[in-house]
């Protein structure tokens, strides 16, 4: 091999392990008020360039990912809303789709309603991000 191959693998393989472009490998955790984990759904980053989703871990951890799942996100700041956080009710008639119930406020599905943001440089690592329960039906 030549000192040109052998370096193009160096520099090749640092990439592969460190990650390119700046991406920060983000981990997290999504939480009610009362500690207990949100168990499904998709979180959703955008920063108006970058649109990078992390899906919901049934112990509600996530890793966030863009063109890949789990390489990271380049720096920025991010809206971030979820999307799937909904229990499948019984569905004794066989409807479709099957009727659903929000496990999350609906303002936190939505990019135009969502207050969750989430900045992100390079000291970025892990974080815990509080949702709301849907609201109370008034009678």
């Amino acid at each position: 091999m030549t000192k040109i191959s052998i370096l193009l693998l160096t520099i090749a393989a640092f990439f592969s392990f460190a990650g390119c472009g700046g991406h920060t490998q983000l981990k997290g955790k999504v939480v009610f008020e009362d500690g207990s984990p949100l168990t499904v759904g998709m979180m959703v980053f955008d920063d108006g360039t970058t649109l990078a989703r992390a899906p919901i871990q049934p112990n509600g951890t996530f890793t966030a990912g863009t063109e890949k799942e789990n390489n990271g996100l380049p720096p920025g700041t991010y809206k971030v809303y979820i999307i799937g956080a909904e229990e499948t009710l019984d569905n004794p008639e066989g409807k479709f789709p099957p009727p659903t119930r929000p496990l999350i406020h609906k303002k936190h599905t939505a990019a135009d309603t969502s207050e969750l943001v989430v900045t992100v440089d390079t000291s970025t690592k892990d974080f815990t991000i509080t949702v709301e329960p849907p609201e109370k039906n008034k009678n």
